[in-house]
């Protein structure tokens, strides 16, 4: 059994798809959209490239040139996505559609899968068809490559200087394990491309950014920070996304004076984000006692101490502001009252962004508000037209708030300013005014001459038709449907294939996306057991095993996230965790003397008692170790029936990538529709009760087939 090579398939494998997904993460925002189709193109080609291989004929030079490929691709793939800027014609930060982002997706990830996919098959016949051997060396490897990059890699290296390292590797093992002494000029080859690829790093990011002046660049726990000056201007910008700018007074001005003006007098003032974008600045003009600023992410405190202008920097070494590193809804749980609290963070645009404006926050941060003290976050709109797509994105925000308080007034403008309390001032002009003068306050754009304009009782009385229009949908942890709309807000700048998407997703019922496709794939297990053929039951629970799997993998990766914070960092832990349990189940499956059918109905039910687990434990806000557990024991569950099928099905039919391509494909149809689809408009858990209904139907088909068995 030539064990080296497939632990290396696999540790090349998982480590790949974590520094690729980073990657796509910090130049296309982080959305889970564009993870969700990352991910099933990853599951596509893989799938794919296991099922060609059944007509490639087994050589070491094959073998060898496949290995060379994959390795070589990963550079190449990274290097794409740091261009694609220039390859999509958009400029330094712009977003892209989801259209052009889908097929730059689709195209880099056959580079990598279509060998990673191939050389599972080619390791099975090098072992001589010891399939349950590969693959459980391949979920060793897994294991290994998730817990390095988590501990050693992410925390000190930037994602190109990561993928150099183990390209380099990569290479060196090849040469030692797969083809010992052989080849030279591939290993010389690999280990010059991954030698260019550290050394160019920081330049290509400058590149990137022309004609921006990139003046420092951090691969950092939360994101890919990168300060960038144009004149007199510095800009931190984390995943391609704008953090603040300096200076800036109009924007910190509206985060803050629209909130202190019904509250001069507070006290105490819990600020989440936007600290160092001038908030702090401006809320140091009022007598506040305390303020508390949290920022998730240190590097972003050290960035702008190097870079800010003196005075804003200042600002953060007050004796009245205390800085705190922490999660900020995490924070909250354990804090203590606050006259205000004012989050200004960026739009909820993705899921870990969107849990700062759901219902449950909402209703942490009134808990934690003294009697009539004021909660205020702001969000992008529009200064006159407010479109469709933009309504039911406000008024989502709006219905949502309106449920955890009492009264809640709405600034109108570019930005709005929300506001909620159990009593506020209204919003007029002249009131506003007096208290800034009484204050003597100075300010250069929150002023009588500007809010004459901008609290005009005709625009306040468009922005309340818009926001109370139609029959909004609560926006809740477990139902983020804010950040799909925003998703649906994003596409429609582009009016191509995407909007028309998204915005007939946004009209249909819950019942087109749930209910139709269980039928369907109901219907479909009635047609595979009239046929009755003994493959079809021993391949039909590969496939939803392979959907059952990715989909509770991003459950409760989303969930982990919702509780927890980042995924920037944690992504590579919780990965290895799954291939742990793959490991495990693997090694099970492979030390069964004897695999009988009942095992497959056994591990079938067993994923039933998992999925009831999770529908239970989302609900209740579980910690780390939870997560951890039920990604090992969805691991080993997938890894034991995976290894069990196939050994019965390679005892009647010799084809060693159809049971794993399938099982990829199943991979495919999971991922695709449930982080960038499903989740968002149906919520966590309505999808994890269907996908407890289709394994029970799974169930049943077996239970129908074990006599012909």
């Amino acid at each position: 059994m030539k064990r080296k090579p497939a632990f290396l398939l696999g540790f090349f494998a998982l480590s790949s798809q974590v520094l690729l997904m980073r990657e796509f993460a910090a130049h296309f925002y982080g959305n889970e959209v564009i993870f969700g189709v990352l991910l099933a193109a990853w599951m596509l080609w893989t799938g794919l490239g296991s099922i060609l291989a059944a007509r490639v004929r087994f050589t070491d030079r094959w073998f060898v040139y496949a290995y060379s490929a994959a390795i070589l691709a990963l550079p190449l793939s990274l290097v794409a996505v740091r261009l694609s800027r220039f390859l999509l014609g958009l400029l330094p930060g712009e977003a892209s559609g989801l259209a052009p982002a889908a097929l730059f997706a689709l195209a880099l990830t056959s580079l990598i899968c279509l060998p990673l996919g191939c050389l599972f098959v080619l390791n099975t016949r090098a072992s001589q068809g010891r399939l349950a051997h590969v693959y459980l060396w391949e979920a060793l490897g897994s294991t290994a490559a998730g817990l390095l990059m988590y501990f050693l890699l992410i925390p000190r290296l930037t994602n190109w200087q990561a993928a150099a390292l183990l390209g380099g590797g990569a290479s060196l093992a090849l040469f030692l394990w797969v083809s010992p002494g052989r080849h030279r000029l591939v290993l010389f080859l690999s280990l010059a491309v991954m030698t260019a690829l550290w050394i160019t790093d920081f330049p290509s990011q400058r590149l990137y950014w022309q004609p921006y002046d990139l003046v420092e660049s951090r691969d950092s726990l939360y994101g890919k920070l990168q300060m960038l000056r144009d004149a007199e201007q510095i800009s931190l910008y984390s995943n391609s996304a704008p953090v603040y700018s300096s200076p800036d007074p109009a924007a910190a001005e509206e985060a803050v004076h629209f909130a202190l003006l019904q509250r001069p007098h507070a006290q105490t003032v819990l600020l989440i984000g936007g600290g160092v974008g001038g908030d702090l600045t401006q809320l140091l003009k009022y007598p506040v006692t305390r303020i508390d600023y949290v920022e998730s992410d240190p590097e972003i405190i050290r960035f702008s101490h190097r870079h800010l202008p003196e005075a804003e920097a200042r600002s953060l070494d007050a004796a009245r502001v205390r800085v705190i590193h922490a999660d900020g809804r995490s924070f909250l749980r354990g804090a203590s009252s606050y006259d205000v609290i004012i989050v200004d963070l960026p739009d909820p645009a993705t899921a870990q962004l969107n849990r700062f404006y759901t219902l449950e926050f909402f209703r942490l941060a009134k808990q934690h508000l003294t009697p009539g003290g004021l909660f205020s976050f702001r969000v992008t709109s529009a200064e006159n037209y407010i479109s469709p797509e933009l309504q039911g994105f406000l008024a989502s925000l709006y219905a949502t708030l309106q449920t955890a308080f009492a009264e809640v007034e709405v600034v109108p403008g570019s930005t709005n300013i929300f506001l909620a309390s159990h009593t506020l001032e209204p919003l007029e002009h002249e009131a506003m005014s007096r208290r800034i003068e009484s204050l003597q306050i100075e300010t250069q754009y929150v002023n009588p001459a500007m809010l004459s304009d901008r609290l005009s009782p005709l625009r306040q009385q468009q922005l309340a038709y818009a926001l109370q229009a139609g029959q909004p949908r609560l926006n809740r942890d477990l139902y983020p449907i804010s950040y799909f709309y925003s998703a649906v807000l994003w596409s429609a700048q582009f009016r191509g294939l995407e909007s028309r998407l998204f915005s007939t997703l946004a009209g249909l019922d819950r019942s087109w996306l749930l209910d139709v496709p269980l039928a369907f794939f109901l219907l479909i297990l009635l047609a595979l057991g009239v046929r009755g053929r003994r493959p079809v039951f021993l391949l039909t629970p590969l496939t939803v095993t392979g959907c059952t799997t990715i989909v509770c993998e991003v459950i409760a990766i989303l969930a982990f996230q919702t509780t927890h914070g980042s995924l920037y960092h944690s992504l590579a832990l919780l990965f290895s965790a799954f291939m742990l349990g793959l490991s495990l189940g693997a090694l099970r499956g492979t030390r069964r003397r004897i695999c009988r059918f009942t095992h497959i109905i056994l591990l079938q039910a067993l994923f039933c008692l998992l999925l009831l687990g999770l529908r239970l434990g989302v609900v209740a806000a579980p910690p780390l170790l939870y997560f951890i557990l039920f990604l090992m024991a969805l691991g080993y569950l997938g890894g034991d029936l995976f290894v069990t099928a196939n050994r019965l099905f390679l005892e009647q039919k010799e084809n060693f990538g159809i049971g794993y391509g399938l099982d990829l494909m199943g991979s495919f149809l999971g991922a695709l529709v449930t982080s960038s689809i499903l989740i968002p408009i149906v919520g966590l858990v309505p999808l994890t009760q269907y996908l407890l209904l289709a394994n029970s139907f799974c169930l049943l088909f077996l239970l129908w087939g074990r006599r012909r068995v």
